[in-house]
């Protein structure tokens, strides 16, 4: 019989989920809330001493901060300044995907990313603002980039109109497509591989001994492309963004 890895830890949970909801709520989704319930007492715990021992940060405090202050830096050096109006949107991308793709590392954790609607429903919400960055910068104008470049003589142009309207409506409804597919392809076989690896590494003592290093350099590469895969969601997403606001819309 095939050996089978470590159940989620919250499958029991489902059965208290109510019926109404059973459609929508999977262990996916209760992974998520548990990473968003986490996050959000981190942040509690980080700033709620802000104010009255500013000069007494502790160390998680001044590790969160520099990891955020970190984070803010490269996206203003890969934006320009007016990427600042943007970073709580992608920090609050990177760090929420970054904390679900190391939940997979924790035996009988899933991470969330590995489901394709978790990582659909992230990169939707992607699309949205970044429709919404574009429509407020240029207006109305905004669509006009769907029509592709004006082109001389005119009547070419308006020859052309339907075509290069299919192309880009296609071409920006791929983005998101791309972004959900992208991180739960990457994260699902990075989970899935990883726990071959593990339950392999596991019959295999039996009969030979495995140092540890080697668990110790699996637990590495997962915590090296956890953080790969957070970064290139939260890339791709600034870029969109930076190429809706263009100005040459």
């Amino acid at each position: 019989m095939p050996a089978e890895g470590p159940k989620p830890l919250l499958e029991p949970l489902l059965a208290y989920v109510p019926a109404v909801l059973k459609p929508w709520v999977d262990i996916g989704v209760l992974y998520a809330a548990l990473c968003i319930a986490f996050l959000c007492v981190l942040a509690w715990v980080v700033t709620r001493r802000l104010e009255k021992d500013a000069g007494q940060a502790s160390k998680l405090q001044m590790a969160v901060e520099w990891a955020y202050e970190s984070f803010a830096g490269f996206i203003v050096e890969v934006m320009g300044p007016e990427g600042k109006e943007f970073i709580p949107l992608l920090a609050t991308f990177f760090f929420f995907i970054l904390t679900m793709n190391l939940m997979g590392l924790i035996p009988g954790v899933e991470a969330p990313t590995s489901r394709l609607s978790m990582t659909g429903a992230l990169a939707v919400i992607a699309f949205v603002f970044v429709q919404y960055c574009g429509f407020r910068k240029h207006g109305p104008k905004y669509l006009m980039h769907f029509l592709g470049e004006k082109l001389e003589p005119a009547i070419l142009w308006y020859l052309m109109m339907p075509l290069m309207l299919i192309v880009h409506v296609v071409g920006e409804l791929a983005r998101p497509l791309s972004l959900a597919l992208r991180l739960f392809g990457n994260i699902f076989g990075d989970d899935t591989s990883a726990m071959q690896f593990l339950l392999l590494g596991a019959m295999v003592t039996t009969i030979i001994y495995v140092p540890m290093p080697f668990q110790i350099v699996m637990l590495g590469f997962g915590l090296l492309f956890s953080l790969i895969q957070a970064v290139v969601f939260t890339l791709l997403t600034a870029a969109y963004i930076s190429m809706a606001t263009a100005e040459e819309h």
